[in-house]
């Protein structure tokens, strides 16, 4: 694989007008059955990335739902910008959302969505499927049954609104079993959502009433632990610091259990409603039954998740599906739409930026519309099992078409190449094995071709305005130590006779070059992938004894990836210095889909080591993926599709990292940054 497609989300604003709906009318168990079977797994891929990049998240994922659902039903109007100047018209205005964090999350997720199901799903349902996976990821009841197709608000409310039904932290008993009785609750089930408090932290702001003695409004029938009120008073004195201070909910505030009640029962209870469950004889029964009893608890809990979220939704004909969360109609987004980009990429596809799409796909789907099927080589993957979720995941209904063919000239340049080519690497010599294949210097030619007809099509000033603001990406290397420097027997005595610092410095020097290249040919904005961990592909753990029967990889390839890596992260540097106006941007794969790998039970997956597709071998490495191949039964549960390449499930969480990833991701801004950004930023 060489220069690999980045398809670019496009926010679009899409509103409406906000109205009523009964408990859970208009709701169903499988209202994206047809138009968007796969977004369970988008949202809770999603969440799972991100919450490893911070375990904070699915507490503030949940206190996020939870504020929504109490203004206006969940419509995900919490998620509204305010309106210019006009902040009043803005929940997040509210005092009582100080602290609410990770509505930018939500619109990661949304971006991801959007590109597989463009116009499908509402915020609204992302938010509550994202709040019930931060439940469970965290340890809470798994598979909450949830109805889905909830409508979003098309306007926010004025924050006093928001002041008014967000509960305040000194609630007690009688207004909690109001609040939640309207929404349907039992006294049992109010008792149960209260054990959300077991995940996060309280600010010492909502802890001001309960420590002052001279609260008139707060009753004595707490039940106080002197120890843990001592502790309280510490840890937020009065007047000092209320808003940055805070305290844990609970000894285990990453952990979603039952400790809120068995605190709660101790006099360790945060908030006033905490302390006062004990004591009150509608509620009492049930704190000490879910303190002794935690799979009541989850049970009580999930039957009170689909009612708080279920409760006066928009649906049907009310409310509006926003593309993007964050804005309502006719206001400037928060992030305004990207101009008309165009990503021009050898190797893979050249986009439109107004064209919705994903991130990535895997290397083995490109093969159903790249450059080799026009010419003699080895290396083809047109067949079958190849492409089984091809167009589904990523919602496109064809190809982008590929430079050899010969339909791709004229107006067609406009809209989309694909340079792509199998076997292909910086080395000319890389993928001999093969025969025909085109390696990086013969794809910077064919791009040089493409250039010039557009620019005999629209003239030299806007083609150079073009090409300055597409986005080139290019993910290459892999094959040059993989069909090239590791080959099994034909490179062995190459191995002896070139060190591995010499080859590498090969290979960085001539890239070095075709970067430049493409730099002079008007290539401002340049992503440029890392080698991954290719010890890690079922291929090298099959041929390399080393990686052993477990979770392994084969080291030594691993290392030359880590060498040229480290050359290549400098060699980026180097050209960003040294060439004006240049955006070269380092994505590091690597360490991505190491993570993938070294935690792939927290994103989801069961297999980490060997192919959904595969034929033999101990991890179904030893021959590509054909028509005679076993395809496991759930792609979605392997991390490898093949010998050599990622499942599209794997592919969908490298695509979010790297479309809104931090530094440790790409560097030195991720992929929509880059996008946003002018030639000269």
């Amino acid at each position: 694989m060489d220069l690999t497609l980045i398809f670019v989300v496009i926010f679009l604003l899409a509103f409406s007008s906000h109205g009523e709906a009964g408990i859970g009318s208009g709701l169903s168990f499988d209202f994206y059955h047809e138009s968007c079977p796969q977004l369970e797994d988008l949202v809770r891929a999603g969440v799972r990335s991100l919450s490893l990049a911070d375990p904070t998240t699915p507490a503030a994922l949940l206190r996020l739902m939870f504020h929504d659902c109490q203004v206006q039903g969940c419509d995900a109007s919490i998620l509204l910008d305010p309106d210019g100047e006009r902040t009043q018209y803005s929940e997040m205005a509210s005092s009582k959302n100080f602290g609410i964090r990770k509505r930018n999350s939500i619109s990661l997720i949304k971006s991801t969505v959007e590109a597989v199901c463009p116009g499908q799903v509402s915020c609204a349902d992302i938010l509550v499927l994202s709040a019930r996976e931060a439940v469970a990821l965290s340890g809470g009841p798994a598979g909450i049954s949830v109805p889905l197709g909830r409508r979003d608000s098309s306007n926010p409310p004025d924050f006093r609104l928001a002041d008014a039904l967000i509960p305040p932290a000194d609630m007690g008993v009688d207004g909690v079993l109001q609040l939640f009785g309207e929404k349907g609750m039992t006294v049992e089930e109010s008792v149960a959502i209260l054990g959300a408090h077991t995940l996060g932290i309280t600010h010492c702001l909502n802890l001001e009433s309960r420590l002052n003695k001279q609260a008139a409004n707060i009753p004595r029938n707490h039940a106080r632990n002197p120890v843990f009120e001592n502790t309280l008073k510490k840890s937020c004195p009065l007047g000092l610091g209320s808003r940055i201070g805070f305290v844990q909910n609970d000894l285990t505030p990453l952990v979603f259990d039952n400790h809120y009640f068995v605190n709660s029962m101790s006099g360790g209870g945060v908030l006033r409603i905490d302390a006062e469950m004990p004591l009150d004889s509608r509620t009492r029964a049930f704190v000490h039954k879910f303190a002794d009893d935690e799979e009541a608890f989850f049970r009580a809990f999930s039957s009170a998740f689909v009612k708080l979220s279920s409760s006066n939704v928009l649906t049907g004909n009310e409310g509006v599906i926003r593309r993007n969360c964050k804005a309502k109609i006719g206001s400037s987004p928060a992030h305004p739409p990207i101009a008309d980009h165009r990503l021009f990429i050898a190797a893979a596809t050249v986009l439109p930026s107004h064209q919705l799409a994903s991130l990535s796909p895997p290397p083995r789907r490109s093969s159903l519309s790249r450059n080799n099927n026009y010419i003699f080589s080895l290396s083809k993957a047109n067949f079958a099992p190849n492409g089984i979720d091809f167009g589904r995941e990523i919602g496109l209904i064809g190809f982008t078409p590929p430079y050899l063919a010969p339909t791709t000239t004229g107006a067609a340049i406009l809209q989309g190449v694909n340079y792509a080519s199998g076997g292909g690497g910086i080395l000319n010599y890389t993928g001999n094995i093969f025969g025909g294949r085109i390696n990086l210097d013969a794809q910077i030619d064919n791009f040089a071709n493409t250039r010039q007809e557009i620019i005999s099509r629209i003239g030299e000033a806007e083609a150079k305005k073009l090409f300055e603001n597409a986005v080139f990406s290019i993910t290459i290397g892999s094959n040059d130590f993989i069909n090239n420097y590791l080959t099994p027997y034909v490179s062995k005595l190459e191995q002896k006779l070139v060190p591995p610092e010499s080859f590498v410095g090969a290979m960085t020097s001539r890239f070095k070059i075709q970067l430049t290249r493409l730099y002079d040919m008007g290539a401002r904005k340049i992503i440029v992938a890392n080698v991954g961990p290719i010890g890690c592909i079922p291929f090298q753990r099959d041929i390399n004894p080393s990686a052993g029967d477990g979770d392994g990889c084969a080291v030594f390839p691993n290392q030359l990836a880590q060498l040229f890596n480290a050359q290549l992260r400098a060699l980026i540097t180097q050209l960003r210095a040294n060439l004006d106006q240049s955006n070269f941007i380092y994505a590091d794969v690597y360490h991505i889909v190491d993570d993938i790998i070294q935690n792939y039970s927290s994103y989801g997956f069961e297999n980490a080591n060997s192919a959904c597709c595969q034929i033999g071998g101990r991890f179904g490495g030893l021959i590509p993926c054909g028509p005679t191949s076993k395809v496991c039964e759930d792609r979605s549960k392997y991390v490898f599709w093949d010998p050599f390449h990622p499942t599209d499930a794997a592919n969908s969480i490298i695509a979010m990292r790297l479309v809104d990833g931090d530094s440790a991701d790409v560097w030195p801004i991720n992929i929509r940054h880059l996008i946003r950004s002018e030639p000269s930023d």
